[in-house]
């Protein structure tokens, strides 16, 4: 644990482009990180700064995203904001929220994932509030696309959503970290399909345990962090059970563990 080039302090998220190369939310230390391939230590490219919530300044960076133009988006968790910097860019602007903390429709509480979708749109996980919320690119407020009816696990709700993935069909798959599920929720939908878990916490191949992030590949093939199991777990479309493609052996830093 540190803030050295080669070190971390509690990372949070990462991001990969076409080039291999890996951005990385450095939660604790408020900064984004960029490894280059093969490199042994990172270059700052947004915040490292201290904490705070001036433009160049982080609170707790929780997710990191980059665009097809080089724009790279962060979830500001404690600022409550999304920033947005240009390529080359040290500072930062607000694309959402921003307005302290609140459930307001230019608000955000804890926003702790985001996807942008290639027509600028962005989603943003809107943790505190138990929703989704979409911000179109230079909107001043957000719509709810999906939860926004209070803590729950019924079909309409959320509870303590963490991550968000949005596929070419505009289907929302929202990792549900405490109903311990994926939510799929078709564009323009109230409620939301369970596709994965919602079994209780646990271990079994219909299970999961805090899930924390989510990818759905060009086949429909979604990939979930199993957070309290120590696994990556693929989830085949239609299946109702699941299989560890990573990690699965117990907490630990061996090569086989995660």
């Amino acid at each position: 644990t540190g803030a050295n080039a080669n070190q971390f302090n509690y990372p949070q998220a990462i991001f990969p482009d076409a080039d291999g190369n890996i951005y990385i939310a450095d939660a604790a230390n408020n900064r984004i990180q960029k490894w280059v391939p093969g490199a042994a230590s990172g270059v700052t490219v947004a915040g490292g700064n201290g904490m705070g919530n001036g433009a160049n300044q982080f609170y707790q960076p929780v997710e990191v995203y980059l665009d097809a133009a080089g724009n790279l988006y962060v979830a500001d968790q404690y600022n409550d904001r999304i920033q947005k910097f240009a390529p080359g860019s040290t500072d930062g602007i607000t694309v959402a929220g921003g307005n302290g903390q609140g459930a307001g429709a230019n608000q955000l509480y804890n926003p702790t994932g985001l996807f942008v979708d290639a027509a600028g749109n962005i989603y943003v996980v809107d943790f505190r509030n138990d929703r989704i919320q979409k911000w179109a690119p230079g909107a001043a407020t957000g719509i709810t696309v999906a939860g926004g009816n209070g803590a729950g696990l019924a079909a309409n709700q959320l509870d303590g959503p963490v991550a968000v993935f949005v596929d070419a069909n505009d289907n929302l798959y929202i990792a549900d970290y405490n109903n311990h599920r994926i939510q799929k929720w078709a564009a323009g939908a109230s409620v939301g399909v369970t596709v994965a878990g919602g079994n209780g916490p646990g271990s079994a191949p219909n299970q999961m345990y805090y899930p924390t992030d989510i990818v759905v590949d060009a086949d429909g093939n979604m990939y979930v962090a199993d957070l309290n199991n120590n696994r990556i777990q693929k989830w085949v479309p239609g299946a109702t059970i699941d299989i560890t493609v990573a990690g699965g052996n117990g907490l630990g830093s061996a090569a086989n563990q995660l």
